[in-house]
């Protein structure tokens, strides 16, 4: 079986709920599917990084459109990168609120912005490096990178979405395990592959939390 495509997912998923009626809603399945893996899934796979350079005299910053959840901000330069400390808004205006500008040392995240303290006096690089959503599928959007390394998150995922619109009780456990199996084992893999069997020790600068949320 080949699940590499768009169009092949939409077959899938058709044969895995053994149903021939189904053309019209599978996009709707797949497209829950997306919604779902944007809340829980985070991997190197939808890790993205964006640059961004600053202005004399302006503190704020757009955040990528496509944002869910920021890993880290650095300062950049053309032989090195230093990650700049998160704190939350009132810990950044106590910490650096007498200092006027200078190169960015820390950042915290307002809405759909993130402020820089000091505020840059030149222009300087940063990075924001995020976990972003899913490019979603379609018929001219035909695979992304979710798909192509894990078709079985697509799938499951859909045919779970299937199960809840048939209202059938049986086939919702039996795909929800599968989907949540697939799951456990990529981020079980993922932390592997990340952390190499070290044990993980946590170092926070400023105050406790240094990933910031936004909704997908």
């Amino acid at each position: 079986m080949s699940l590499s495509t768009y169009s092949e997912l939409k077959t899938s998923v058709a044969n895995y709920l053994n149903r021939d009626d189904l053309t019209s809603v599978i996009p709707d399945f797949i497209t829950l599917t997306e919604n779902r893996l944007n809340r829980e899934l985070r991997i190197r796979a939808n890790v993205a990084r964006a640059q961004t350079t600053t202005t004399s005299g302006t503190a704020f910053y757009d955040l990528p459109d496509d944002l869910i959840e920021l890993r880290n901000i650095t300062y950049d330069t053309t032989s090195s990168s230093y990650a700049l400390s998160y704190l939350s808004p009132e810990s950044l205006s106590r910490e650096y609120g007498t200092t006027s500008s200078g190169f960015p040392r820390a950042y915290t995240n307002i809405g759909k912005t993130f402020k820089l303290s000091p505020t840059p006096d030149a222009a300087y690089t940063v990075s924001i490096n995020y976990f972003g959503k899913l490019n979603p599928l379609s018929d001219s959007v035909t695979t992304n990178n979710i798909l192509a390394e894990f078709p079985d998150l697509y799938l499951f995922g859909a045919c779970m979405e299937g199960s809840i619109y048939l209202n059938d009780t049986e086939q919702l456990q039996r795909f929800g395990g599968i989907f949540q199996k697939a799951m456990d084992d990529i981020k079980k893999s993922e932390d592997s592959a990340r952390y190499g069997g070290t044990v993980m020790t946590m170092s926070v600068q400023g105050d406790p939390g240094s990933l910031v949320r936004r909704g997908a």
